[in-house]
């Protein structure tokens, strides 16, 4: 990567919004939520007319599985905010990254260019 003054403005800007939100110490999590309506199987349930059950899981990577994590209605708003802050680094990164594969590429091409008899 090259010295961070010689990074354009819009990679120093999603640099230093990257580095505010790891300091600050936001919690992330690489997750999706998932709205699920299930049916519970009692026979006088509401559910049994069609009004199913709905909750709300996290479907994350445990390990090497993906698991299915019930969020329970007193923890919606923390698994909501975990999402958003991994999604928000996510998107920083890529933007980062694409900034620099390009550059790269017009490096490649220029090298290519000089390099020819």
């Amino acid at each position: 990567m090259s010295p961070r003054p010689q990074l354009p403005p819009a990679d120093r800007a999603a640099r230093s919004r990257l580095l505010r939100l790891l300091a600050a110490g936001q919690p992330l999590a690489r997750a999706s939520l998932v709205t699920m309506a299930r049916t519970c199987g009692k026979p006088g349930c509401h559910c049994a007319q069609g009004q199913k059950h709905v909750s709300l899981y996290l479907a994350a990577r445990l390990g090497r599985q993906r698991k299915m994590l019930y969020v329970p209605p007193d923890l919606e708003q923390e698994a909501r905010r975990l999402v958003e802050n991994a999604k928000a680094v996510d998107g920083l990164l890529d933007q980062m990254s694409q900034t620099q594969l390009e550059g790269f590429v017009r490096r490649k091409a220029g090298a290519r260019k000089e390099s020819r008899p």
